[in-house]
C-alpha cells in the first residue's frame, strides 16, 4: 500500500489496496489554498529547478491515473499536478463554489505559480484538456508547448463518436440540471463489471476511474464538472492556443473516438496528431509507447517553430507498447 494513499481521504480501505496505487510513491503531496479559499491537494515529482511540466488530470478523477506518467516525466522535469476542486474529494469543496472551467484554469495557474509561473509544457489528460486549453487560450497559463492525451472535448461537426460520447456526455448536462435524484438513476447505469479478460491493472484502473460515482452526491458533482466543459465554445478557443501542440490518442480507446481526438488537434493553432495502435483510454497510465511519445515531444526542438498536422499515423506503429 502506498503511504500517500492514506492521505487521500476519498479512498476506502479497499481502494487503498489497489495495486496501481504503488505508482503514487514518487509523488510528494502538499495543500494549496486557492485565492477563493478552496484547499487544493497538489503534488510534485522530480527535482525543483528543472524545467516545469504541469500535468492536468481529468476533472474529478484521482491523481492515481496520472501517477505513472508523472514518474516517467520526473526523470527530466519538475512535475506538478493537482486534484480538481469539487472531486475526487467531495467534501473539500462547498457545493456552492465555482466549478466552471475558468475557475479550474485559475487553480491550474496558482499551482504553476508555486514553481515560478511558467511551464516548459502543459500535459493534459481526458477532460483535463478543457482546463488546459482554457488556461492557455485566455493567458492564465504560460507554457512553451501543450501535450494532450485522449481529449474529452465536445466539438461541433464530429460525426464519429463512441457510445460514451453519444449517450453519456449529453446526459451529464441533464444530470447537472436535474440534481441528485436523477444522478441516482444514472449511477445505477454505471454499475457494471469489468470486461471479461481484463487484467489486474486494468481492473484496478477501472475501479479508480469509478471513484466519482461512489454516491449520488458525487455523481451529481461529476455531472456539474462535465456540464461546465460543454458550456464552453472549444471551436473558438482551440485556435487561440498559440504554442506547439500534440494530441496523442490510443486506437483502442473505447471512451473517446480517434476522430474526435484528431479534430482537437486540427482545431489547435499549431497542432499535430499521433495515434498509438495498442493504447486504450488508460494508456496514460499503462502505455510505455504513450510515455515515450510524450517524452519525445516535450524534448523536441519545437518551442519556436510551427508543427504540421500529420494525418498519417503509421509513424506510431513501430513504438513498443507495454505495461509499466
Amino acid at each position: 500500500m502506498s503511504a500517500l494513499a492514506r492521505r487521500l481521504p476519498y479512498l476506502s480501505e479497499a481502494d487503498q489496496a489497489l495495486p496501481v496505487l504503488a505508482a503514487l510513491e514518487g509523488l510528494r503531496p502538499g495543500t494549496l489554498l486557492a485565492d477563493d479559499g478552496v484547499p487544493l491537494a497538489w503534488f510534485e515529482a522530480g527535482t525543483p529547478g528543472r524545467p516545469v511540466v504541469l500535468l492536468v488530470n481529468a476533472l474529478g478523477v484521482s491523481v492515481v491515473l496520472l501517477a505513472a506518467l508523472a514518474q516517467a516525466l520526473a526523470r527530466d522535469y519538475h512535475v506538478l499536478l493537482w486534484e480538481s476542486r469539487g472531486l475526487p474529494d467531495l467534501h473539500a469543496c462547498d457545493p456552492a463554489r465555482d466549478l466552471s472551467v475558468a475557475r479550474q484554469a485559475r487553480d491550474a495557474a496558482q499551482v504553476l505559480d508555486t514553481a515560478g509561473g511558467r511551464a516548459h509544457a502543459v500535459v493534459a489528460y481526458c477532460s483535463g484538456a478543457n482546463t488546459a486549453v482554457h488556461g492557455l487560450a485566455h493567458g492564465l497559463l504560460r507554457a512553451g508547448r501543450l501535450l494532450i492525451a485522449s481529449p474529452s472535448m465536445v466539438l461541433p461537426g464530429v460525426a464519429q463518436q463512441t457510445d460514451y460520447q453519444r449517450t453519456m456526455l449529453p446526459m451529464w448536462v441533464k444530470v447537472a440540471q436535474e440534481g441528485q435524484r436523477y444522478a441516482a438513476l444514472v449511477r445505477l447505469l454505471l454499475q457494471k463489471n469489468p470486461p471479461a479478460g481484463a487484467d489486474a491493472t486494468s481492473r484496478a484502473l477501472l475501479a479508480v476511474n469509478a471513484l466519482p460515482f461512489a454516491s449520488d452526491a458525487s455523481t451529481h458533482r461529476y455531472a456539474l464538472l462535465q456540464a461546465a466543459c460543454q458550456a464552453e465554445d472549444w471551436h473558438a478557443l482551440l485556435p487561440r492556443v498559440d504554442v506547439p501542440a500534440r494530441v496523442l490518442h490510443g486506437e483502442q480507446d473505447d471512451l473517446i473516438h480517434l476522430e474526435s481526438a484528431r479534430a482537437v488537434a486540427e482545431g489547435l493553432g499549431r497542432g499535430s496528431f499521433l495515434a498509438l495502435p495498442d493504447a486504450g483510454h488508460f494508456g496514460v497510465f499503462q502505455s510505455r509507447a504513450l510515455h515515450e511519445a510524450a517524452i519525445a515531444f516535450l524534448g523536441s526542438p519545437l518551442a519556436d517553430t510551427p508543427v504540421p498536422l500529420p494525418h498519417d499515423t503509421e509513424g506510431a506503429r513501430h513504438v513498443h507498447d507495454g505495461q509499466r
